[in-house]
């Protein structure tokens, strides 16, 4: 933002016998501390970033301000490396920003979730001792967990408190921690294929069935148990003797997966995805639990978009970066891991899947891709 005078209306001429002194503009830079305030934190990330530097009456104002983050952001982990690059898809410029230093043991640890700025590292790739911990990748806070870790866990579920820090840690398995917590408590058996954890509640989708947990009080309470069958498939891999040469395998698989996905009104959505044998693209349907508890299928998601990583939808009207009635996801979220470190969007209204902008095209190997929402401080 440009630091220009703002014009005023003028005052009628004075009698020249009288020696007056009077301003004709107002600078930006003298604007009251609570309208700079309202106007920083209207701004996404990159302009927040520019208006700061604008003077030091906008960098002073910024301190106490945090931009107006409503659109994830992509995080991706180099290997072996001890920083993170992060991804604004809001950034027209499509630059990668790198974090600092975030850890010595850094190198080789599997991010095994996220919650706003927080992650959920395991460093057992590299040390098969050493304990499961959360971080802040933008303020290197650490919160070690106990060494009670279950190492089968694949995608676990991640919740903190940004003030208390009291924080909740739940295992496919249906096992959960919670802050001084010195052992782990079991909600329920089996392992489940796809979790979402949302206003203190449990989504878990299992063997066509969707069970909803309340973790509110003192101890989580089943509330919900309902039936989503309808056309699962599990997925179909050929054997070694039937593999074509010089094709890819995930390209020789037919796999499907059902995630659940809790939308911005707090409807919950089941996402069926496949992709067919000997091919690269995908087919989504989505279904939505309607009030007796059944499914409908739906055809669009109107001014939001789906965040498969996270389990969720934003808002996606009149905002830069990301497109409405789309579903963001990596190759890993729907079982291609030899792609989880590619990003794809698929558009529910050309019914066409695409790769995003290849952010990784340098020497550089990632191991993994994940979305997260930047919970900014300035302080």
């Amino acid at each position: 933002m440009a630091s220009q005078p703002l014009a005023l209306a003028q005052s009628p001429p004075k009698s020249p016998a009288v020696s007056v002194t009077r301003r004709n503009s107002h600078c930006w830079s003298e604007l009251p501390l609570d309208l700079m305030q309202l106007i920083l934190e209207r701004l996404g990330f990159a302009d927040f970033e520019r208006a700061k530097s604008v003077c030091s009456s906008w960098g002073s104002a910024s301190r106490k301000s945090k931009p107006n983050n409503k659109i994830p952001w992509m995080i991706l982990f180099p290997e072996e490396k001890n920083y993170c690059l992060l991804f604004n898809p809001e950034d027209k410029e499509e630059k990668l920003y790198k974090t600092q230093h975030l850890a010595d043991d850094f190198t080789e640890i599997n991010c095994l979730a996220t919650c706003r700025s927080w992650l959920l590292m395991d460093p057992s790739l590299k040390n098969k001792e050493a304990s499961v911990y959360i971080l802040n990748l933008l303020t290197r806070e650490r919160i070690n967990l106990p060494p009670i870790w279950d190492r089968r866990f694949y995608s676990p579920i991640l919740w903190i408190d940004e003030k208390t820090k009291d924080y909740l840690v739940i295992g496919d398995t249906l096992l959960y921690l919670k802050k001084g917590d010195k052992s782990w408590k079991q909600i329920s058996e089996g392992i489940q294929d796809d979790m979402v954890f949302k206003d203190h509640k449990l989504y878990c989708l299992a063997n066509d069935e969707l069970r909803i947990f309340d973790f509110s009080g003192e101890f989580p309470l089943q509330v919900s148990r309902v039936s989503v069958g309808g056309g699962r498939v599990q997925p179909k891999i050929l054997s070694c003797r039937m593999r074509l040469p010089n094709i890819p395998d995930h390209v020789q698989e037919v796999r499907t997966r059902e995630n659940v996905v809790v939308t911005v009104r707090g409807d919950v959505l089941i996402v069926k995805s496949e992709s067919p044998f000997l091919s690269e693209t995908w087919n989504f349907k989505i279904f939505k639990m309607d009030s007796s508890n059944g499914l409908e299928e739906i055809f669009s998601l109107g001014d939001e978009a789906i965040i498969l990583d996270l389990g969720i939808t934003v808002l996606a009207k009149d905002q830069d970066g990301i497109t409405s009635n789309s579903i963001y996801f990596t190759g890993d979220e729907i079982g291609w891991y030899e792609c989880d470190t590619e990003i794809f969007v698929f558009n529910l209204d050309s019914k066409k899947a695409e790769q995003l902008p290849p952010l990784v095209s340098s020497s550089v190997s990632f191991s993994r891709a994940r979305w997260f929402l930047p919970s900014f401080r300035n302080d």
